[in-house]
């Protein structure tokens, strides 16, 4: 029997052609191949099949750098994309959320080809999750009026005229040029989660759990019937939904919290969203004040507070929540006031949050306030920026 021998070792062409012949298998190898500078029509055929089946298994804080690379192959070859190929990347961008994609995709498929039932559909959820809420509706009715044999369009046009009743006697929109403030809905189960995911944002908000879907949609609920508070989606025109802003307000006085996706922290979006949230309050409810709570050591989120002008205060919370720092936007009063301002805020969140004030400076006595807790908190009270 022949001796086996190690193998000899390959020639640099031998690895190249080896290399090239090798088909990329899991989803951040497909990704790197086909954003690669050399990207043509023809490895867009090869790899598309291949994501869309392994489009399942996207890992959510794999997401970003996905729509980062499908923005790139769109910028760059969208020229050269075949119906085909775009009808793969529609199917890929809504599996995934990425609705301001989904919406691009559509719309240039609509002006060459014209779009299929679930296509349109397609578009039309995107428009909704962007909050372009009438052009959904539009879009809906002249489906209706072109295809009366297809049934969503109707079921579609429906639960947009509820969204919209809702918009018109609860809660609208707030919108900038830079920015808008959807109020947090259903529909946003899933583009809450995939921001939601990271364990950061979770330690340093005091939300639940949420366990399922469900859960989700009893919080929800729960947060809108409290009647003075309002809940809202942070969507960025090129991103989607990037995070989430709310007030409470009560008697004119409020109190502010937001939370910003891992991968959208650093850009400026929850200065411009709080910014656009207080303005708003200002101007169509009266509010006279505002306060925020958060922790010693995010020093981010405290930047954040001092560019809008918040202050912070020498009243800190009680233990367990001794590590967070309150915050004041407003004219000044008296520090009784102040520690009254929060003991009915809390009480009016049902948080179990308690305040610990000097309520004389010339004698130096300490006394804690219960905020009578009324079980656990159902909404942030820290921020994540």
């Amino acid at each position: 029997m022949r001796a086996l021998t190690p193998p000899a070792p390959s020639s640099p062409r031998s690895v190249r052609s080896k290399a090239a012949a090798t088909v990329p298998e899991t989803l951040a190898e497909l990704l790197a191949s086909l954003v690669a500078d050399d990207g043509s029509v023809r490895r867009l055929d090869a790899l598309l099949p291949r994501i869309l089946d392994r489009a399942d298994g996207l890992p959510v804080d794999q997401r970003y750098a996905w729509q980062d690379g499908l923005r790139r192959l769109w910028r760059r070859q969208a020229w050269a994309l075949s119906q085909r190929h775009l009808a793969d990347l529609m199917t890929l961008t809504a599996a995934w959320g990425d609705w301001p994609l989904t919406r691009a995709i559509g719309h240039v498929m609509e002006s060459s080809h014209g779009l299929t039932a679930q296509q349109a559909n397609c578009l039309v959820v995107a428009c909704r999750q962007l909050g372009e809420v009438l052009e959904a509706s539009d879009r809906c009715r002249s489906r209706m009026l072109a295809h009366p044999r297809e049934s969503w369009p109707e079921r579609e046009y429906h639960a947009l005229i509820g969204l919209i009743e809702f918009h018109t006697t609860i809660a609208g929109p707030i919108e900038s040029p830079e920015l808008r403030l959807e109020p947090l809905g259903h529909h946003h189960d899933q583009d809450f989660a995939c921001q939601f995911y990271d364990p950061t944002i979770a330690e340093r908000c005091c939300l639940p759990d949420f366990p399922s879907d469900e859960h989700w949609h009893h919080w929800l609920d729960d947060c809108w019937a409290i009647g003075d508070q309002r809940l809202y989606a942070v969507i960025d025109p090129e991103w989607g939904f990037v995070g989430s802003v709310s007030l409470v307000l009560h008697a004119g006085i409020g109190f502010v919290y937001y939370w910003i996706g891992r991968d959208f922290q650093g850009r400026g979006l929850a200065t411009a969203a709080v910014r656009l949230l207080l303005d708003a309050a200002s101007v169509q409810d009266g509010m006279r004040a505002c306060y925020a709570k958060v922790f010693e050591d995010n020093t981010r989120s405290q930047r954040v507070l001092e560019r809008l002008g918040f202050q912070a205060l020498d009243i800190c919370p009680s233990p367990p929540d001794e590590a967070e720092r309150f915050y004041r936007l407003g004219p000044p009063q008296m520090r009784e006031r102040t520690v009254e301002d929060l003991h009915e805020l809390f009480a009016r969140m049902r948080s179990d949050t308690r305040v610990a004030a000097p309520m004389a400076a010339h004698s130096g006595d300490i006394r804690t306030l219960p905020s009578r807790p009324r079980g656990r908190s159902r909404m942030t009270e820290s921020e994540i920026t």
